[in-house]
């Protein structure tokens, strides 16, 4: 409409009103002040269409030019009833029809609210001058509020229907795995990797897969169950992740817990394991709200009794957990690409959170339960506090609670599942069975340029799981046993073509001797 204006000329613009109402009169439209709408119109069309920037449009300075006066408004409150009308009945005169009628750009809104603002300022009984003040200042704010309001409905439109897309897809994508995994075939894949811990991968691969169910179906509003994980160092609780990590087509990362502070300016922040799920969702914020977030360490963010400030800091924390963890829009800041940071709203009502710790010291606290619910008469049959082995069957959500876990939070994390430390025969499987056992990479490593064998003998892989268990790691410290044992071959092998075989004995598990090599003589 404003290019219609510009192209007749700003000078026109009245003989092009008058055009119009007398098109809306041919057609069977009255007015009860015909002037007096032509003296709004053109009023209204000034400001809308033909402003300049440099001139101050209050109302006073455009009435000059309309040729309506105060008393014109004061006495004819009416009259915005009947502009209001007169816009929905649209002139069929053709000239006009082609260069598009006043009535599509000012708009029922406009109207309304300019028609409310002129009875109150008439009971109000302002003095003229205010009252024209006011008026400007409404029609300019009211006419940068709509640009503004247009211009982020195209915006909003336009990242909707990428949402909708997005959501699309992770639909599309959900549907796939729902169609080749169950949870049997979710532990199933579990089992090629990870040794023993047959409770947790059961109750990982139900979650997991009711995750897929959750995003797949909305409307459904199906239970969301976090999961927390309790096992010490080294029985499986990060693998477990990083294998359902390989096998999803959702973002998962992991995040590790034991450096995380309540305040973002003191250290690391709870938002940062979310701004990794976005860059892992390839910044697709829709893909990043329907990820898995898996916090290691998660115990350290319990309190320890050992410090007051540290305790308070810790139940901070706590507490700004509980909202992220059932759902809500969390201030994520993430890094832009000139260098710098901004903040992006995620949703974490459809994020699954998996959260895992050692918990030192728990096995106290239910050994203790143990025996006060045990009766007197077998009470001496009872394990001591360090003797008891924390199991699914004896765990309780009270016990992380009298831990120092906020009810609140303890309650959001529907699935308990204990991992156990690994036995010796279990440390043997570990190094042993595998796909990709740890093994199995060194022997990698050594074929990277040429076949090399890589062989253990049964005495020295007792020797191995022997030092593993003095470290009390669990399962990490096979690689750190393995690496003592073979630096010395990985430094000299790959100079010497002649080298065949690596045969590892006990004596080179223990220091005594290096591992043996075997020439491969033509």
């Amino acid at each position: 409409m404003k290019e219609i204006f510009e192209e007749e000329g700003k000078a026109q613009y009245k003989e092009i009103i008058r055009a119009w109402l007398d098109a809306y009169k041919s057609k069977g439209g009255e007015f009860r002040d015909e002037e007096l709408i032509y003296r709004y119109l053109c009023l209204l069309v000034y400001y809308l269409f033909l402003e300049r920037p440099e001139e101050e449009h209050n109302l006073g300075s455009m009435m000059k030019l309309s040729g309506a006066t105060y008393e014109d408004r004061r006495q004819n409150a009416a009259l915005w009833g009947i502009l209001r009308n007169a816009q929905f009945r649209h002139p069929l005169d053709e000239e006009l029809a082609k260069r598009e009628s006043l009535e599509h750009s000012i708009g029922n809104d406009d109207i309304d609210e300019l028609f409310d603002f002129y009875e109150w300022v008439v009971f109000q009984q302002k003095e003229e001058a205010d009252i024209e003040y006011d008026m400007g200042l409404l029609i300019r704010a009211m006419y940068e509020y709509r640009k503004d309001f247009h211009r982020n409905v195209r915006m909003n439109r336009e990242s909707l229907s990428v949402a909708k897309k997005a959501l699309d897809e992770i639909g599309d994508e959900c549907k796939l795995f729902l169609e080749e995994y169950t949870p049997e075939k979710i532990k199933a894949y579990l089992d090629i990797y990870v040794i023993g811990q047959e409770e947790a991968k059961k109750n990982l691969a139900t979650a997991v897969y009711n995750h897929y169910l959750r995003v797949l179906h909305p409307d459904q509003h199906l239970i969301k169950r976090n999961v927390i994980m309790v096992g010490p160092t080294g029985c499986g609780k990060t693998e477990l992740i990083r294998r359902i990590m390989e096998l999803v087509n959702l973002p998962v990362v992991i995040s590790d817990f034991s450096g995380v502070v309540a305040t973002p300016w003191k250290g690391r922040n709870k938002e940062e394991a979310l701004a990794h799920l976005y860059e892992k969702a390839g910044k697709d914020i829709a893909k990043a709200e329907c990820g898995i977030v898996f916090l290691d360490e998660f115990d350290k963010i319990i309190p320890t009794r050992r410090s007051v400030k540290a305790d308070d800091i810790n139940n901070e924390l706590q507490g700004q957990m509980l909202g992220m963890m059932e759902g809500t829009v969390v201030d994520v800041p993430v890094p832009t690409d000139n260098g710098g940071t901004k903040n992006i709203h995620m949703n974490t009502e459809n994020i699954l959170f998996i959260c895992a710790g050692a918990f030192e010291g728990l096995e106290k606290i239910v050994a203790k339960d143990l025996r006060k619910g045990s009766s007197m008469g077998f009470a001496s049959d009872l394990k001591s506090e360090k003797e008891t082995e924390i199991t699914g069957e004896n765990i309780k959500v009270q016990h992380l609670i009298e831990y120092g876990m906020k009810p609140e939070l303890a309650g959001r994390l529907g699935i308990l599942s204990v991992l156990k430390g690994l036995s010796k025969e279990e440390m043997r499987r570990v190094l042993l069975e595998p796909k990709d056992s740890i093994l199995m990479r060194y022997h990698n490593e050594l074929n990277a340029e040429r076949d090399v064998k890589l062989t253990f003998t049964e005495d020295a892989i007792d020797a191995i799981i022997d030092k593993v268990e003095e470290l009390k790691i669990g399962a990490r410290g096979l690689n750190a046993v393995l690496h003592n044992v073979l630096e010395t071959a990985m430094f000299e092998v790959p100079s010497n073509e002649a080298i065949g075989e690596v045969i590892v004995h006990k004596d080179a598990v223990n220091g005594v001797s290096k591992p043996e090599y075997v020439l491969d003589l033509p």
